[in-house]
């Protein structure tokens, strides 16, 4: 009978390998609760067989390889207007502008003759 995968996994580098799994899987828990988004831990095992001299294969090299993927942050988003020769701009192509200019303490008008909306 093959000796359960559980068992394997705690001898592999004196148990270092299933500690740092363990500290990867907190991390990674603790990440997607902060974040609300989601993220993976990867185990994969490496099994090169090792020839004897007489030709047989009597050992293997085992190899655990972890890769913990984090949670990304959503990135930010800006809002820019296309214009007809694809080019990018803040201000849309076919709207024409609108100068504006502060009236108060300018002279042109004073300020108790601006009028309020009601």
């Amino acid at each position: 009978m093959t000796k359960p995968f559980t068992i394997i996994l705690a001898e592999i580098n004196d148990g270092s390998t299933a500690a740092a799994l363990t500290a990867d899987l907190e991390e990674l828990l603790g990440a997607v609760q902060r974040s609300g988004r989601a993220g993976s831990l990867t185990l994969k095992i490496k099994v090169v067989p090792t020839k004897a001299q007489s030709g047989a294969i009597d050992k293997v090299n085992v190899t655990a390889e972890r890769k913990l993927e984090l949670p990304k942050p959503e990135a930010p988003v800006d809002f820019y207007w296309l214009t007809d020769d694809a080019q990018l701009s803040r201000n849309h192509p076919r709207q024409q502008s609108l100068e504006l200019r502060d009236v108060t303490g300018s002279g042109v008008v004073n300020s108790t003759d601006l009028k309020t909306a009601t």
